[in-house]
């Protein structure tokens, strides 16, 4: 088990930068191995990763799995669903700028954390924490 983790944390800092955890962190005020905790939760550091089984339909794409439910808002920046699947960098970026809206809205806090997966509705409190749970535990890890 040991290996394994010192495995994790030597690929994490080698792809710290090709990722661009510390950029796009410094950039949106967010804690970069948070970022990265919560990218790794979402698709174990998959760049083509592509979620196409959530439950209202929406589509999750790349790295940080950004849900389809941005794309109208990121095509007004003249960000693409193909260029979240290709560019790893852009799509962490995307990734924080989403939690630096939650923290904005919500509060710097756990349930922002959550968000990122399961959103604010109240329905949703019990995913929110399973998922809250498991950033908790690969942010340990790392």
């Amino acid at each position: 088990m040991k290996w394994i983790l010192a495995t994790l944390t030597l690929f994490i800092t080698s792809s710290a930068s090709a990722f661009c955890f510390n950029e796009a962190g410094e950039k949106f005020n967010v804690n970069p191995r948070l970022l990265a905790a919560i990218c790794f939760t979402e698709s174990s550091f998959r760049v083509d990763a592509v979620n196409k089984n959530n439950s209202d339909s929406t589509v999750d794409n790349g790295l940080c799995q950004i849900n389809s439910w941005w794309y109208p808002k990121l095509e007004k920046f003249g960000i693409s669903v193909s260029d979240l699947k290709t560019d790893a960098c852009l799509n962490t970026h995307v990734s924080a700028w989403i939690l630096a809206q939650n923290f904005k809205t919500h509060g710097e806090n756990w349930n922002s954390v959550g968000a990122y997966n399961a959103g604010f509705k109240k329905s949703r409190q019990g995913a929110r924490n399973k998922y809250i749970a498991l950033v908790k535990t690969n942010l340990e890890r790392m």
